[in-house]
């Protein structure tokens, strides 16, 4: 009977993209800022493709960028994306030639030395009136509850998080210096903010909970109840958050997410 129960919570809570609130956290403010505008003719890209992408979370179809094969696939079967295998630092596209691009948790995977191409790649593919958002997690303390996840995770399954590992590889970027790369790549024409993401207690919660099997039996209850509380949780504005969101707009616009 609790074997049933527990199969039904956990289908309900992995249905869609919103039963991971790490995810929803991440679009939910790029998708608010767009609400109200014109987006049947939007031109989006998202570099750094999987299943669970901006589409899930805004209705517009997007052209997806990745190395993976395997991501690529992913996104075209669970958002109808149009997949394109390129380097984030090399871009297959024509100058001015997307609206929006999205690019998110993809940073802390790209080389260090990489990292100002892949900024000035896309600044090349908005158009003057174009609107990027980038977003990564950065700081020591990010890197703290990593290593806090990674290392219960271990000890419950003997393996590690590949992602993580990755992460650990290239190092997680650091604010004030993909900042200063963004605001040289724009050259005048945009403005770069930081804001802050997913309060780093809660990311470590939710985490525990999706990937480290916690409380035990109650987990899949727990996992439900994440998938319920998300449309509250995207409201959240830390002071110190898990990730930063880089909102990179021409001057003369001033969007709030």
């Amino acid at each position: 009977m609790f074997e049933r129960l527990a199969r039904r919570l956990r289908q309900y809570a992995e249905k869609d993209g919103r039963g991971y609130p790490d995810w929803a956290m991440r679009y939910a403010p790029v998708a608010r800022a767009m609400r109200g505008r014109e987006h049947e003719n939007l031109r989006v890209l998202e570099i750094g493709a999987n299943e669970n992408g901006f589409s899930r979370f805004f209705p517009v179809r997007v052209t997806a960028v990745d190395l993976s094969h395997k991501h690529l696939i992913a996104a075209r079967t669970a958002q109808g994306a149009r997949p394109v295998r390129a380097d984030a630092a090399l871009l297959p596209f024509a100058d001015a030639s997307f609206d929006l691009c999205v690019c998110m948790d993809t940073f802390e995977h790209i080389a260090e030395q990489q990292r100002p191409e892949a900024a000035s790649e896309i600044l090349r593919v908005i158009k003057p009136d174009g609107i990027a958002i980038v977003g990564f997690p950065s700081g020591d303390k990010a890197r703290a509850a990593e290593e806090c996840i990674q290392k219960e995770y271990h000890a419950l399954t003997g393996r590690t998080i590949p992602w993580f590992d990755e992460h650990k590889t290239q190092g997680l970027p650091d604010t004030d210096t993909l900042t200063a790369q963004f605001t040289q790549a724009a050259d005048n024409t945009h403005t770069v903010r930081a804001l802050q993401n997913t309060p780093l207690p809660l990311w470590i919660w939710m985490w525990r909970v999706l990937m480290c099997n916690w409380p035990g039996r109650g987990n899949s209850l727990f996992q439900a109840l994440l998938r319920i509380m998300t449309p509250l949780l995207v409201h959240m504005h830390p002071r110190q958050g898990y990730r930063t969101l880089l909102w990179i707009e021409p001057k003369q616009q001033n969007s709030d997410i």
